[in-house]
């Protein structure tokens, strides 16, 4: 057997593991999305829950309130009547799972394979490596904030991871190419993140992001501009575009800006006090002991925590390292946009108050990292024993 043969079927192997190993995950929990969805019985817990009743002790969760909310845009209603203080457009997906599937949960499903079928393309387009690629799969759909994103269904959490890689890779097909149609669709891509959640923060990161990239690739400032510019103009239209439904209704651009200020002022008059909060999420992946913001700010844990947690943040710092200190590792545009953008993601959950799953968008580009660093190792072994 040729050395390509056993680079293919190793290839294949991880590959079916990673999806087995998802399919196992699935049949385990089938009920959640075999279940149909009620729409009154979501409507009762909504009419009960905290956003209509002050102080209901009736709390309607994320999943549930994601899900009454995509189900009503879809019929039509304005996106700013319902949970307004978080873009439409996961809600969206949300509500074209339930008209689909006549149920809320599949639209996770359908958007965690895309994100393992874009881990697999960005890293092959790094390296060429179908096993590297096949690593970075594995060990992406493993983690377990991956898996819970599809249990614990419908979160935005998941929809941002897909339009996180997607931005990323279109972006690094625009610098391979040239060609101004990959630029526009990671504009699109990006407009589809900020969309997503809290838009003041998803924009931040994805500017940010590319800021560093373009400064740690020392591209001239003229050149930065210009493609800045057309970004955020794509990006900002997409944006608009996700609120027809509010034009639609009668909406006016400037009633569109009051919103976003008011969104802006519903975060921003938070009474958590953040500075009790700061890096709290490093004790959370390193022992399991975090503070939350509820009364008092106690320190807990959570029952999703693994030893792995902490083993891919130290695993996947030093790869990072290693990686940008190689010969060539400034001029790996995956490594770069990767590195660039745990910098910023990780300066983020620094200040902020955190859920658990927030932690998805750092260790899926951690695990994409060990994957490139530690994959290329193990090939120069494997070549020198096939």
């Amino acid at each position: 057997m040729g050395k390509k043969s056993i680079a293919l079927a190793i290839s294949i192997l991880l590959v079916s593991l990673s999806f087995l190993y998802i399919f196992f995950t699935l049949d385990r929990n089938i009920s959640l999305y075999t279940t149909r969805f009620e729409p009154k019985l979501y409507e009762k817990k909504f009419n009960q829950s905290q956003w209509v009743i002050p102080n209901s002790k009736r709390v309607i969760s994320d999943e549930d309130l994601y899900a009454y909310a995509g189900y009503q845009y879809l019929k039509g209603k304005n996106p700013i009547l319902i949970n307004p203080e978080v873009p439409p457009l996961g809600k969206y997906i949300i509500g074209v799972s339930i008209l689909v599937f006549n149920n809320q949960r599949l639209a996770s499903i359908v958007v965690g394979v895309l994100s393992l079928g874009m881990i697999f393309l960005l890293i092959y387009l790094s390296t060429r490596s179908l096993f590297i690629s096949s690593l970075g799969l594995l060990l992406s759909s493993t983690t377990s904030l991956f898996v819970d994103q599809l249990i614990h269904a419908p979160q935005l959490d998941i929809f941002q991871l897909l339009f996180l890689l997607s931005t990323f890779y279109f972006f690094l097909l625009y610098l391979k190419k040239k060609s101004l149609i990959y630029m526009l669709l990671s504009g699109i891509s990006a407009g589809a993140f900020v969309s997503t959640k809290i838009f003041v923060v998803s924009f931040f990161l994805i500017n940010s992001t590319l800021f560093l990239f373009y400064l740690m690739r020392r591209i001239s400032i003229k050149k930065v501009a210009v493609e800045m510019i057309l970004l955020n103009f794509v990006i900002l239209l997409v944006y608009l575009i996700t609120y027809t439904s509010y034009f639609i209704n009668g909406g006016t651009l400037r009633g569109f800006l009051g919103v976003q200020k008011w969104i802006f002022l519903f975060y921003n008059e938070s009474q958590i006090e953040k500075i009790r909060l700061l890096g709290s999420y490093i004790g959370l992946i390193l022992v399991n002991r975090w503070k939350y913001w509820s009364d008092g700010y106690p320190i807990i844990s959570y029952e999703s925590w693994t030893i792995i947690w902490p083993l891919v943040f130290l695993l996947g710092g030093i790869s990072t390292i290693m990686l940008v200190k190689k010969k060539d590792g400034l001029k790996d545009n995956l490594v770069l946009i990767l590195t660039a953008f745990l910098v910023v993601y990780n300066g983020f959950l620094f200040i902020t108050p955190i859920y658990p799953r927030y932690l998805l968008l750092l260790f899926i580009p951690l695990n994409m990292l060990i994957a490139l660093y530690l994959g290329q190792k193990i090939e120069v072994r494997l070549r020198k024993y096939f």
